[in-house]
């Protein structure tokens, strides 16, 4: 997601840390612990990539 602005970036950083939280939090909603620890991999990277990508909006770079 390219966000156009620091209110988008910034809320697109809060929805990725929910989201970490809510797969971290969850372990029980998965059929095994494999699902649960792939599920928070991929959180934990969009999150990440919002962080940079906030980062970038604020600097006014292309943080990668």
């Amino acid at each position: 997601m390219q966000a156009t602005s620091i209110g988008d970036a910034e809320a697109a950083l809060e929805r990725a840390r929910s989201d970490y939280l809510a797969v971290s939090r969850g372990a029980h909603l998965f059929s095994s612990e494999s699902a649960h620890l792939d599920a928070e991999a991929a959180a934990w990277e969009k999150l990440q990539a919002a962080r940079r990508e906030l980062e970038g909006v604020q600097t006014g770079g292309d943080v990668q």
